[in-house]
């Protein structure tokens, strides 16, 4: 039996966290928590968070794989409602869950003198243009006996070694404090400003769509979008309150892209 790298005590003192199931390991710690949410033993108020010290077979937007390794956070939150979540409060979601991230992970890279961990639209967290966190959304619909819910997975890289396949697009927290950080310590902060973000979601503290667009990484910057409707570029300008990019055309028009993937291949 491996050691557990987490002090499963202190992230259950989360006031917020119904309870913790930790995996040593598991392929994936959303299927593991839809799996939960199927079940119905799960009741409607706090969170369970699901985490796992190393998850095999996690996946990010459009079911691009996303490596957890051990030393990085891997985990996500089920909530149970007693009613379906409409579609539109998902990507206002995934944008407050990121928010929260990158909120908790700059604290520790301002401290240390590094640049600030920034937001990419719609699901992501940069730290000096390279991707760190992702996050990953999915709600479910209420079945016989089983009330609707939302998982929200997180993936972090923390100590983790960045392969040299991904080190021109992707970083770590230890690569950019140039030591290791407490695992523990890392979920736990991020896990209070995870709750202090989805708290403003869910209230609808018009703050919250002002802190996003403050952290987002592409304002005033031009981006290059394949939609589902085809291919656009424009001038980033906002995140609306709805999580949807407003891209700005040469002739000063403004275009609203709910969803999309730069040409670099990077979701956003």
């Amino acid at each position: 039996m491996c050691d557990c790298p987490f002090d499963l005590d202190a992230i259950q003192d989360q006031a917020w966290i119904q309870r913790v199931e930790f995996h040593d390991t598991i392929d994936s710690t959303n299927d593991m928590a839809i799996e939960i949410a199927t079940s119905g033993s799960h009741p409607p108020g706090p969170p369970l968070l699901v985490l796992a010290a190393e998850q095999t077979r996690g996946r990010g937007q459009r079911g691009r794989r996303w490596e957890s390794a051990r030393g990085s956070l891997a985990f996500s939150l089920l909530f149970t409602h007693g009613t379906p979540m409409p579609p539109r409060r998902i990507p206002p979601l995934a944008l407050a869950t990121a928010t929260g991230v990158a909120e908790a992970l700059s604290q520790r890279l301002v401290a240390n003198s590094v640049s600030e961990a920034r937001l990419k639209w719609p699901n992501d967290v940069t730290v000096n243009g390279k991707k760190i966190c992702g996050v990953l959304v999915e709600p479910l619909p209420p079945a016989e006996n089983t009330p609707a819910a939302v998982v929200i997975g997180v993936g972090v890289n923390i100590n983790n070694q960045i392969g040299a396949d991904l080190a021109n697009r992707a970083t770590s927290l230890a690569t950019e404090l140039g030591t290791n950080a407490p695992l523990s310590d890392c979920l736990v902060e991020i896990l209070e400003q995870v709750d202090l973000q989805v708290e403003a979601w869910s209230t609808g503290d018009p703050r919250l769509h002002e802190r996003w667009n403050r952290t987002c990484q592409d304002l005033g910057r031009q981006l290059s979008i394949e939609t589902p409707g085809g291919h656009v570029e424009g001038t980033c300008r906002e995140i609306t309150p709805d999580g949807h990019l407003v891209l700005e055309q040469p002739d000063g028009s403004l275009q609203t892209v709910v969803s999309g993937t730069t040409t670099d291949g990077q979701s956003i």
